[in-house]
């Protein structure tokens, strides 16, 4: 079985019925809806999209969230201090929240479901491209 991490816009693009970025990284969603991946969901997602529902700036809530997460395929990662102790050391991510989403997969070491540039080029993390 796989496991990934999810950024923000991923997520959200999924939940949406969007194609997520590229095949692959869409694939990778899919193949956690069919129980066959495991797609981890950071503290900080959550908190961009609780952020982002109120501004009225995504459709897509906490709520709507939770009930992908009754999937045992889909799992919440608390921000701990191991996570954070790895956003420390990642130094080519300079958007903090970017730098806690790719901590959460150094500290798994899992690829990152990401089209953003930054992680996407960072020396620390592996994307799923």
């Amino acid at each position: 079985m796989s496991n990934f991490v999810t950024d923000t816009q991923a997520l959200v693009k999924f939940m949406m019925g969007k194609k997520v970025i590229n095949d692959k990284r869409h694939k990778a969603f899919q193949a956690a809806d069919k129980g066959k991946a495991t797609i981890i969901i950071p503290a900080i997602v959550l908190m961009e999209v609780l952020y982002l529902f109120e501004k009225n700036r995504i459709p897509v809530g906490l709520l709507h969230i939770e009930d992908l997460m009754q999937s045992d395929n889909y799992q919440f990662e608390p921000l701990s201090l191991e996570i954070l102790k790895a956003a420390s050391e990642i130094m080519d991510i300079p958007e903090l929240h970017d730098r806690l989403i790719a901590a959460t997969a150094r500290h798994f070491d899992m690829q990152i479901i990401t089209n953003d540039p930054d992680i996407c080029a960072s020396s620390f993390v592996t994307t799923l491209t």
